[in-house]
């Protein structure tokens, strides 16, 4: 099955093209761009958008991950947003379990786009792939990232320490929402 296709009223999240490295390494690049993540390099390498976007089909393959570029009729790509999906087990029960991530180039912050943008593949999240939860986890001092999460129907669950492949151990705070917490809501 190919990557989907998701349209809301502004945007349409689709799967990213070679043609997109550009637009990747200019929004992505962005200082303030790779201050708000945890994986997104600065100074962005040159190079790292290509092998980015030549993974994602197998990702989708595999069942493993869906990665979407966050597109605007005028302007193209303008972010990216993603579900890493992994099993867990809970209360001797295994759940899908999907790990939105997000990133927004720097002028279109603060129009409700990436909210709009979560809620979509939140929703495809649960009713198309199945998933019994979706998580997501920001820096804490990347506020914006919180409330796209909270006006997304993410509830905050708590602060988690991570370690980086490097050995650093970064704090993040942790939503989730579970599917039958999504289904009262709607």
């Amino acid at each position: 099955m190919p990557i989907p296709e998701i349209h809301t009223p502004r945007l349409w999240l689709r799967p990213f093209a070679l043609t997109d490295v550009r637009r990747v390494e200019e929004l992505a690049g962005h200082a303030d761009v790779a201050a708000g993540s945890v994986l997104i390099p600065h100074p962005y390498p040159r190079g790292l958008a290509a092998r980015w976007i030549e993974s994602h089909e197998g990702a989708w393959r595999e069942n493993r991950a869906l990665i979407l570029a966050v597109c605007r009729a005028e302007e193209g790509v303008i972010g990216s947003i993603s579900l890493l999906m992994e099993e867990q087990r809970q209360h001797q029960h295994l759940k899908l379990t999907g790990l939105l991530g997000y990133w927004l180039g720097r002028p279109y912050w603060g129009q409700g786009l990436m909210t709009e943008a979560a809620r979509a593949l939140i929703e495809f999240g649960f009713c198309e792939l199945g998933l019994d939860r979706i998580e997501a986890q920001h820096l804490p001092h990347n506020l914006a990232s919180g409330r796209v999460m909270r006006k997304s129907g993410l509830c905050y669950q708590d602060q988690i320490i991570e370690t980086m492949p490097d050995g650093r151990s970064i704090p993040l705070y942790r939503y989730c929402l579970d599917y039958p917490d999504w289904l009262a809501s709607q």
